[in-house]
């Protein structure tokens, strides 16, 4: 059935799909991951350790991520994998809350990376291959995750202050079960007969996508030293766990409006010149970062940064979409994922734990918007060549 010949009724019921699941997903982790470092820095580990801890979800990443990836796209089981991720995510967030030793927070934190990090790659792609195939706006659906997130970390910040950070891997754990049914409501997508597969191999000969990725993993160094250090940062200022949630609350709701908007945008001013100025935004956010002197001024920096992240990671995954086959829709998000979430953090970890212990703490929002900078500059030749046409 072509999307023109798609019932309405069925296009509400995947847009239903998607949103519900960014909804409970980002809920979720928002309960626990905008605190995850501020409370391995209360158990009393240096900003080294906690930058060494960081890298284990990125080498997890660039392992396995494209591995899991392509199997889920040649089974045609992502549905399932991540079911079975999830599930297991669970039982190790549900652990976390026990071990006080750096050797043991590690072996968990390789676990949790381990069952995790394959879910960006495959649910994602899942989700804007969904939305694309049936001609959906992926932001509007996307920015369910947003609130989610925002309600989440706001609310459970203020808990947290009261009942003490352990509580937040017990409700968490929780929260993951029903998330695993909704899990179960997306599509799968159509059967690609195999003469019509193209090889894995043809997604890198795209120069827009390398160009694409290049910014990617420049965005994401300042993306991974925003999510471990801003926490740390605000108690660094003065400020509590009350701040610590809402300024994840605050980015997160400044992305609503950008990323329902997000396509109209790109319509308008181009694609590239969308990243652009997502990436501009986010940067002047971490200068501004790097400045302050008052804990209270950051709540204000975070929600103008979340303004710059909500219409450059729709129009990113937007890009990624139109330029990848879709037999291939996890295998190429896992090339995002691993930039992002892989070479990024582990360059990002060490790198920002060394300047944050040897330099100062607001030297690393320093570092955080000069790769926004470059990363701005990339998408600007990747434009101007005609890379991304």
């Amino acid at each position: 059935m072509s999307d023109e010949q798609r019932p309405r009724t069925g296009r509400s019921s995947f847009a239903w799909s998607g949103s519900l699941y960014y909804l409970t997903y980002y809920f979720c982790t928002g309960s626990y991951v905008p605190f995850l470092y501020v409370y391995l820095s209360d158990l009393g580990l240096s900003g080294k350790q906690v930058g060494l801890l960081a890298t284990l979800a990125p080498i997890v990443t660039m392992l396995f991520s494209s591995l899991v990836a392509s199997l889920a796209d040649r089974t045609r089981k992502r549905v399932r994998i991540t079911q079975v991720a999830l599930a297991c995510t669970a039982v190790v967030v549900f652990l976390l809350r026990l071990p006080t030793t750096f050797g043991n927070v590690a072996l968990l934190m390789l676990c949790l990376a381990i069952f995790s990090n394959p879910l960006s790659s495959i649910s994602e792609g899942l989700i804007a291959r969904m939305a694309h195939r049936n001609r959906l706006n992926y932001g509007g659906m996307r920015l369910w995750g947003s609130l989610g997130w925002a309600v989440s970390a706001l609310g459970c910040g203020a808990l947290w202050q009261v009942l003490g950070l352990k509580m937040m891997f017990l409700v968490a754990s929780v929260m993951y079960l029903p998330l695993i049914l909704v899990a179960g409501r997306l599509e799968e997508g159509p059967i690609v007969p195999a003469h019509e597969r193209r090889p894995a191999s043809h997604l890198l000969r795209d120069r827009g996508l390398v160009f694409l990725l290049v910014a990617t993993f420049l965005t994401g160094i300042s993306n991974t030293l925003g999510m471990i250090f801003q926490g740390i940062y605000a108690r660094w200022l003065g400020g509590g766990d009350i701040l610590v949630g809402a300024m994840a609350a605050g980015g997160a709701l400044a992305e609503l409006p950008v990323m329902f908007y997000s396509s109209r945008i790109a319509q308008r001013i181009g694609e590239a010149k969308a990243v652009v100025y997502g990436c501009v935004v986010m940067g002047l956010a971490f200068l501004g970062y790097e400045l302050t002197k008052s804990p209270g001024l950051l709540l204000v920096l975070s929600v103008f940064k979340g303004f710059g992240y909500g219409l450059w990671f729709t129009v990113t995954i937007r890009l990624l979409t139109k330029r990848t086959p879709e037999e291939w829709a996890s295998t190429a998000q896992s090339l995002l994922t691993i930039c992002l979430f892989g070479l990024a953090p582990l360059v990002a970890g060490p790198l920002g734990g060394w300047i944050h212990d040897s330099v100062s703490p607001p030297a690393v929002f320093g570092l955080a918007a000069a790769c926004l900078g470059m990363a701005a500059v990339v998408m600007l030749l990747a434009g101007r060549r005609g890379k991304l046409d």
